[in-house]
């Protein structure tokens, strides 16, 4: 168990210190190159609902950091979910997240390394850490429309909501990371984009994961827009899933 809790936090000190790098060299080299894009996006979205008897809110904030040169892309992603209501809190969940992806000379085909570490309140997870590498394919690419497609294998090492079942506590397993993704913009004022995850554990049938996170964004300013967003998560293993709706400002600048 302790061997185990060791790995974890080693991963985990290890992911930290690789963004910090890849931030910091990127930076250093974007003096120097005039081909380095930094992209920086942030959303600060929420309900508030107040009657006569009841009162309840819920925000959902994210921030996205990007970096592209060349054949290489790195995203740096953060967000948190907070939601309570006069019977008590529903949801506090954040997690953090960092992808790498390396293109081939035709801009199609790209390799994907992939590391991030949650903890959901909602979904009944004390710690869940992953990390994994796989392939991916542009299946259309154009400044109107693009959709890919990728796959992989992701480690995970998760630590449940206390419980009596020593199944749910300290588990580890492999798991089929697929992802569709997909970015639509209308008449350059209506951004419609998603990313849409399925994670099968190779040991288990009924072990799968699904996340599903989809918004539509409406121009305002070239660096505002309106954005309505929908987030489903299920975790099959703890029987326990979540769906937000939530709307709110969208911040993003391209530098």
């Amino acid at each position: 168990m302790k061997f185990v809790q060791s790995i974890k936090y080693f991963c985990l000190h290890r992911i930290h210190i690789l963004l910090l790098f890849f931030i910091c060299v990127q930076q250093v080299q974007a003096q120097y190159d005039d081909t380095s894009v930094y992209y920086l996006k942030a959303n600060l979205t929420g309900v508030y609902n107040k009657t006569n008897t009841t009162e309840s809110y819920l925000t959902n904030n994210t921030v996205r950091f990007a970096f592209s040169k060349k054949k290489t892309l790195i995203n740096v992603y953060g967000g948190w979910v907070y939601g309570k209501q006069k019977t008590g809190l529903t949801n506090n969940d954040y997690n953090v997240a960092t992808d790498y992806n390396v293109y081939n000379d035709k801009q199609i085909l790209f390799f994907w390394g992939y590391g991030a570490y949650d903890n959901s309140y909602s979904l009944k997870i004390d710690s869940r850490l992953q990390v994994g590498s796989g392939i991916g394919y542009d299946v259309l690419k154009s400044a109107v429309f693009s959709l890919s497609l990728s796959d992989g294998l992701v480690y995970e090492y998760n630590n449940y909501a206390p419980s009596p079942d020593p199944l749910y506590n300290d588990f580890e397993t492999f798991r089929n990371s697929f992802r569709v993704k997909y970015l639509l913009y209308v008449h350059k004022v209506i951004k419609l984009r998603g990313s849409n995850y399925w994670q099968q554990s190779l040991e288990s049938e009924s072990d799968y994961i699904f996340k599903f996170t989809n918004s539509m964004e409406f121009k305002i300013r070239k660096w505002l827009s309106f954005t309505i967003a929908t987030t489903y998560n299920k975790v099959n293993r703890t029987s326990r899933e979540n769906f937000l709706l939530t709307y709110g400002l969208t911040f993003d600048k391209t530098f």
